[in-house]
């Protein structure tokens, strides 16, 4: 029993007037042409018909019903048996038109709507009144015509069949283009199924090649493999690319040319020469190429300096746009290929974006909002920030939100859209950081003690070589009723929190020294009324910062409201920070490299060069207000 596809094709082919050559055939007039043949052959199936035969297209509904039945003799009674030749015998009428429908089905497809419902054939077609053309077999000899013929049915009347002349050729026709008795014997012993309008046997390769086809391709990308390996320290990806997107396309294109090897028929095989494969293939290529180039271009971004954060995670959501492209202009080609119109489907995408762009106005607000933070560059990955009250450090800044690590170890993930629009504090970027201590002297303290005082605490700022000038002070603010408030400030030279912490330590313990060499005490807190015994002012401290300030002023050395140019450079780096016996000393003291010596070189005169700048706008700045 021959099967199901080979059936229906030969019905086609007996029922057609219109015939699309294979050259001219695409995904989009086979589909067309299938459904109008549908839609024909139900409404003509609903009529009854006063003779079968009577018309061309009542020819091929009823040869198309009796093959679908499998019943190839009832549709053999439509083929003209008069005047064979004698190696053409009448009793091979169904193998003729099995054979005709396998030949028939390589180059062409039919479409029953072209097919005269006139019981007179197709008018108008420069043919005799009694024959209708089909259409054409491509051969070396050049065109072959199929007929269909009114002969008479042996009964006084006529009725339409396929030609004798059509007949008369189909041996000549098998033995040039057929299929050899090997395959004609698989095809007999395997189930007689069809499968994606593919034969039994051409189901079979083709089946068994997609097994093959891996293996082989698994193959050969191990060997391209092998090779990419001496390039992947200078193009890192290449490795992946060759295991993963080489293996699909080579596996793809030995898909597609097995296929097109097998001899299909023309419904199975314009989804094939329209490049459905291939434009899978190159589709998965290029995305693995551009994989590759990201990988490249990372690896070089993380080389370089960290100035590049922003390129890096700007990286991956352009690739993903860019594979997004390159999978729509893909399937845009492969449309086109298959017969659609290209400004149709450009038309019906500008208004279906609009569609959903009305729909995803929150996503694309998100998107929007990454550009905007990729282009004003307010963060970087690895950022400590605050943004409203959460605080974290920033992970990664993707095209829907930006992932943010709290402090508590948690995630949070901020949409962009509302990221880039709000507040945003970012630590990381500080340059300098600021020390700012409040005084609170107790009230009992002579004026020359405080006087003292601030001239030791501006020394410290002065001598500490890790303060900068740049907003030095120490001064007596104001006198509250419980305390004489002293405010200290100052900008310490790292914006490392770490560090800053390190060297605020060292000031404090300064400050505690000051205050106790000094004899000083901190003003309670808050309002109290303590009863203590009167205790006599130490007349000795008192006197000596009176005579320390007496002789300052004799001097003419005594330094309010400022210390003098030549006092601060004396000053300088005085006070030894890290303390003596810190552990950071002992580290101090390994000699340091070439490298680090340029380096260090190079930072002191870029930082000499920014104080000084600093130092004329404040001088600029005092000579103005005075």
């Amino acid at each position: 029993m021959l099967h199901f596809w080979r059936i229906l094709c030969s019905v086609f082919i007996l029922t057609s007037i219109s015939v699309l050559a294979a050259d001219d055939i695409n995904l989009k007039k086979v589909s067309e042409a299938e459904l109008r043949t549908e839609a024909i052959i139900e409404a003509k199936t609903n009529q009854q018909f006063s003779k079968e035969g009577e018309t061309p297209l009542s020819t091929m509904i009823v040869i198309s019903d009796a093959i679908k039945k499998n019943d190839w003799q009832k549709a053999s009674k439509f083929i003209d048996l008069r005047y064979l030749p004698e190696n053409v015998r009448a009793e091979d009428a169904p193998e003729l038109i099995r054979k005709l429908s396998i030949l028939w089905k390589k180059q062409n497809i039919i479409d029953l709507s072209q097919i005269s419902d006139s019981p007179a054939g197709q008018a108008n077609d420069n043919l005799p009144s009694y024959r209708d053309l089909l259409g054409v077999l491509e051969t070396e000899d050049g065109p072959f015509p199929i007929y269909l013929q009114l002969v008479p049915d042996g009964k006084g009347g006529e009725i339409w069949k396929i030609s004798n002349a059509t007949i008369s050729k189909i041996p000549k026709l098998w033995q040039q283009y057929g299929y050899p008795p090997q395959i004609e014997a698989l095809a007999n012993f395997l189930p007689q199924v069809t499968i994606f309008h593919m034969d039994n046997w051409q189901a079979l390769i083709f089946f068994v090649s997609i097994f093959l086809g891996w293996v082989v391709a698994g193959f050969i990308s191990m060997l391209a493999q092998s090779i990419a390996k001496i390039f992947e320290k200078n193009l890192k990806g290449i490795t992946l690319f060759c295991g993963r997107s080489l293996r699909w396309f080579v596996y793809l294109l030995l898909l597609q040319n097995t296929a097109l090897a097998l001899g299909l028929s023309v419904r199975a095989r314009v989804w094939f020469e329209n490049g459905t494969l291939i434009y899978l293939a190159f589709t998965l290529l290029a995305l693995g190429l551009i994989e590759l180039f990201a990988s490249v271009k990372a690896e070089q971004l993380q080389s370089k300096s960290k100035k590049n954060n922003y390129s890096i995670a700007l990286l991956r959501p352009m690739v993903a746009i860019v594979k997004i492209i390159t999978v729509i202009v893909g399937i845009l080609m492969w449309f086109e290929s298959s017969g659609y119109n290209m400004a149709t489907i450009l038309t019906g995408l500008g208004v279906g974006s609009l569609a959903i762009a009305l729909a995803a106005q929150k996503p694309l607000e998100n998107v929007f909002g990454a550009f905007t933070i990729y282009a004003s560059k307010p963060i970087n990955p690895g950022d400590f920030c605050r943004f409203g009250d959460v605080k974290g450090t920033v992970e990664e800044i993707g095209l829907r939100s930006t992932r943010v690590r709290k402090l508590d170890r948690s995630v949070v993930h901020i949409p962009n859209s509302v990221f880039s629009s709000k507040e945003l504090e970012n630590f990381s970027v500080i340059d300098r950081r600021r020390f700012k201590q409040d005084l609170r002297i107790s009230l009992t303290t002579p004026k020359e003690q405080i006087q003292v005082l601030l001239i030791e605490l501006r020394k410290l700022l002065a001598g500490h070589p890790k303060v900068l000038d740049v907003g030095q002070r120490a001064r007596f603010l104001a006198i509250e009723r419980d305390a004489f408030l002293i405010k200290i400030n100052a900008y310490i030279d790292t914006g490392n929190v770490i560090t800053y912490f390190g060297i605020a330590e060292d000031l404090n313990f300064h400050i505690l020294t000051i205050l106790t060499e000094l004899n000083i005490q901190i003003a309670p807190a808050g309002q109290s009324v303590v009863l203590t015994p009167y205790h006599e002012p130490n007349a000795a401290m008192q006197q000596e910062a009176a005579t320390t300030m007496q002789q300052l002023i004799a001097a003419e050395e005594m330094p309010f409201p400022n210390f003098s140019k030549e006092t601060k450079a004396t000053l300088k780096d005085s006070v030894q920070y890290p303390p003596v016996g810190s552990i950071s000393n002992a580290e101090k003291k390994e000699p340091p490299t070439a490298e680090d010596a340029a380096t260090e070189q190079a930072k002191t005169e870029e930082q000499q060069a920014a104080l000084s700048e600093i130092e004329s706008d404040q001088s600029a700045t005092d000579s103005g207000k005075s």
